[in-house]
């Protein structure tokens, strides 16, 4: 069994993730405007590690979907409607974290 890798972005701490990672799929522009048969293991496999707490980078949210497809591995049809509205929930919230903890330093430093 292979040791989890650990990533991190925004400030948060660093989140192991699973390895090894399943295979990207043969083809992202296989599905570009309609959905797969069924979703990838490459997308269930980032749908866990955005629940885990992962998020990306900055380079690698820089990227437009049809890159971002690639280096995730998954459909692009995945990408648009399943992992990306994912990421922007997860940030959403990460954000709100944040701006709960400042408050919160806020006030007690009164």
């Amino acid at each position: 069994m292979s040791r989890p890798g650990k990533t991190g972005s925004g400030g948060e701490p660093w989140v192991e993730i699973e390895t090894p990672k399943p295979p990207p799929v043969r083809d992202p522009y296989a599905y570009w405007s309609e959905p797969p048969p069924e979703l990838s293991a490459r997308c269930f496999y980032w749908l866990r590690q955005i629940a885990e707490g992962w998020t990306p980078n900055a380079s690698i949210g820089r990227k437009g979907y049809d890159d971002a497809a690639h280096w995730f591995g998954v459909y692009i049809w995945e990408y648009v409607n399943v992992v990306w509205p994912c990421l922007v929930e997860a940030e959403r919230k990460q954000r709100n974290r944040r701006e709960a903890a400042a408050r919160l330093r806020e006030r007690t430093a009164r």
